[in-house]
């Protein structure tokens, strides 16, 4: 390697540097630190991000400060924070569509697994595939035996979103007429099945109307069940070749230092661990879904991978 006297400068100013640098590693945090939500505020992920942060900065000793950067499903904050300074002082509390569904299917400006260091995941709604109470499919066996025979519609929030995708992979595997009808948003998605406009919906808001008896769980897309409904399948218990988990998780920059990354993981965790924030979790209506750093960087690679064959299969 050839140094230049420039490059020497700067590799003894990074040395003398190093003893103040690892002082302030030992001592973070020294100041607030911002959450960044990329969805708007009062969601379920700001809420748990909420609850989460007021949690957390009892352990870490200094605020978290939550800010919601709404905008393009998610991706204009995380294109913020990818290039915030690296320092543990900016985060990011992410789920699946900006981390590896939309990146899946068009360049977002980042790369989720080289711009950013993921911290933990903590939860990851389910999501449901319900029918009307009074439904003739009371299995998902029935409801892809169904659509062999004519078109089965269902909805979901919104057209090549992470559900649509799903279900598109399972339509392909199965050579049936599983017919999307997207809508804006999950909520009007739900009304449209309760209302009987569609065969099947794919929400992640079900339990209180499936407890009601308004509508009926056929099962769940994620890879693990739903502990309110252990009887409702995932897709591979249901003999399909497919799983779609969901995440929602922090995350840093890339180059953030390893002892912060650690230092953060301790404290979510920590609290993602607690009886509070399970029982603040469960009133929600959300899981608790806790995963190592590691595991997540795995999940959000291994997803990304299977969102962009099947969006390869749709011409996209």
């Amino acid at each position: 390697m050839r140094y230049t006297r420039r490059s020497t400068l700067a590799l003894l100013a990074g040395m003398a540097i190093t003893p103040l640098a690892a002082v302030a590693q030992q001592d973070y945090p020294t100041r607030p630190i911002t959450l960044v939500v990329p969805y708007g505020a009062g969601g379920t992920t700001d809420i748990s991000a909420r609850q989460m942060a007021t949690m957390a900065e009892k352990i870490l000793g200094q605020p978290i400060v939550v800010e919601n950067q709404p905008g393009a499903s998610g991706t204009n904050a995380m294109r913020s924070v990818a290039s915030a300074e690296p320092d543990g002082y900016t985060l990011i509390a992410t789920t699946s569509s900006p981390s590896f569904v939309t990146p899946a299917l068009r360049d977002v400006g980042y790369d989720t697994l080289a711009d950013f260091i993921p911290i933990l995941n903590y939860s990851g709604p389910f999501h449901g595939v319900v029918v009307p109470a009074d439904s003739p499919y009371d299995t998902l066996d029935a409801l892809i035996e169904g659509a062999k025979s004519g078109a089965v519609t269902y909805g979901t929030a919104g057209a090549m979103g992470g559900a649509h995708l799903a279900f598109a992979s399972v339509a392909k595997d199965t050579g049936t007429m599983l017919q999307h009808v997207p809508f804006d948003g999950a909520s009007k998605a739900t009304a449209a099945v309760l209302g009987g406009h569609v065969d099947a919906a794919l929400v992640p808001a079900y339990r209180d109307l499936v407890q009601d008896g308004q509508l009926r769980l056929l099962g769940v897309l994620d890879g693990t069940n739903d502990p309110d409904f252990p009887d409702a399948p995932t897709l591979k218990e249901a003999g399909l070749a497919a799983e779609f988990p969901s995440i929602v998780g922090i995350m840093a920059p890339a180059g953030t230092d390893p002892a912060i990354i650690a230092k953060l993981e301790s404290a979510f965790t920590e609290v993602a661990s607690s009886d509070g924030f399970k029982t603040f979790m469960t009133d929600l209506s959300q899981p608790v879904r806790i995963m190592s750093g590691e595991n997540l960087a795995a999940t959000i690679e291994e997803n990304f991978a299977a969102y962009r064959e099947i969006a390869k299969d749709l011409g996209n």
